[in-house]
């Protein structure tokens, strides 16, 4: 049963130091069993501890609730963990909110944000920032790992912050906000556009085909390279990009792509047409 003398509720630096305990917990416990469970409860004991001081048993199940099985992307997914403060804070203040809604809402909310946070973080942004740094890496700058290694920390920290407080303040209505208020649908056209800019890079960058093959016209020889780059700037490296790509999309495997890649290269060296 709660203890109704206690009537506190969850101040701006719990929240705070509630995301703080998070990101650097998220994966710390992590393991098979439970996932992220561990991370999750360390985040919510203190609090649990403000809102239950003088009931130690509510802390206890507050604290079992917390370690079932839980597993999201850090740090979209936790919105979820902002919704939990909420809900347990009210939980606390005499609201009638059921325990096993707690842990259904957890439950039924972690796969569809997991899906958004690694589109996002995955799939788009840590890509894009990579293709930025590796190129200067390569080139032998040292800002290339100290730019990606501060895009990285900087992006996990807003974007935690943000999802909690977010979640907090808004309830089980941030989740909609995400899903249906456009949010998901602009940030991934961002990072497409970004992703897309800077595939062109790389394809320019990393992409090298030397024709060696200058065939003799009149008295003058024909550089063909050069007259590729003429036409079209770094057309070959763009026709192998596309060739490639479309293959991909027909469905042939990616070693296959490699490997017609590895012959074409081999026979076009042998015969001393490419370099």
């Amino acid at each position: 049963m709660i203890n109704q003398t206690h009537k506190s509720g969850i101040s701006k630096w719990d929240l705070e130091f509630a995301i703080l305990r998070w990101w650097i917990m998220s994966h710390l416990s992590y393991n098979y069993q439970r996932m992220q469970a561990g991370g999750f409860a360390s985040m919510m004991a203190p609090l649990l501890k403000k809102l239950y001081p003088n009931n130690p048993e509510a802390v206890k199940e507050g604290l079992k609730r917390h370690m079932m099985f839980f597993n999201t992307e850090p740090r979209w997914g936790s919105v979820i963990h902002g919704i939990v403060i909420a809900l347990e804070e009210q939980k606390a203040l005499g609201k009638d909110i059921d325990e096993a809604a707690i842990v259904d809402l957890k439950s039924s909310l972690m796969g569809p944000l997991a899906g958004i946070g690694d589109t996002i973080s995955g799939g788009l942004y840590k890509p894009c920032i990579l293709g930025i740094c590796l190129g200067w890496s390569a080139a032998g700058s040292i800002m290339g790992p100290i730019v990606f290694a501060i895009a990285m920390l900087g992006y996990d920290i807003l974007i935690t912050h943000l999802a909690i407080r977010k979640g907090y303040k808004m309830g089980t209505t941030a989740v909609t906000a995400i899903l249906e208020g456009g949010m998901f649908k602009k940030v991934t056209t961002f990072f497409s556009i970004m992703g897309l800019f800077v595939l062109g890079i790389m394809v320019c960058k990393f992409i090298t085909i030397d024709i060696s093959w200058t065939p003799v016209i009149g008295d003058k020889a024909v550089a063909v390279k050069d007259l590729f780059d003429k036409i079209v700037p770094k057309a070959l490296p763009l026709i192998v990009t596309i060739a490639s790509w479309r293959a991909l999309m027909h469905g042939i495997k990616v070693v296959y792509v490699l490997l017609a890649l590895f012959i074409f290269a081999l026979i076009g060296g042998a015969l001393g047409v490419i370099s």
